[in-house]
């Protein structure tokens, strides 16, 4: 039974999202990065220790996270419609010899 909505376009924007969860892969790091800079702090209360640790760990599974819904959508596109799709796009784009 042929889908109501555009496999390619769910894939595309997926793809997007993908590239775009990597471009903040930097921001992670440094996210991650100035944590460390604070539990480094002398004389660091537990206070402020522990939720920096939190911070940290978030980001951390943050970052995780998106990556593992990107990879589900992908997982329910069905690929048969998709491939199917990319084809007719293809010969559609082709001018008829007749």
């Amino acid at each position: 039974m042929p889908i109501k909505w555009s496999a390619v376009k769910v894939s595309e924007n997926v793809d997007e999202v993908d590239q775009l969860i990597d471009a903040l892969g930097m921001t992670f790091d440094l996210i991650r990065e100035k944590a460390r800079d604070i539990k480094r702090i002398p004389n660091l209360p537990g206070y402020i220790d522990q939720p920096t640790n939190t911070l940290a760990w978030k980001v951390e599974n943050f970052e995780g996270y998106l990556k593992g819904y990107v990879e589900r959508i992908r997982n329910l596109i069905p690929q048969d419609a998709l491939g199917e799709e990319r084809k007719a796009m293809e010969y559609g784009s082709q001018q008829s010899l007749i």
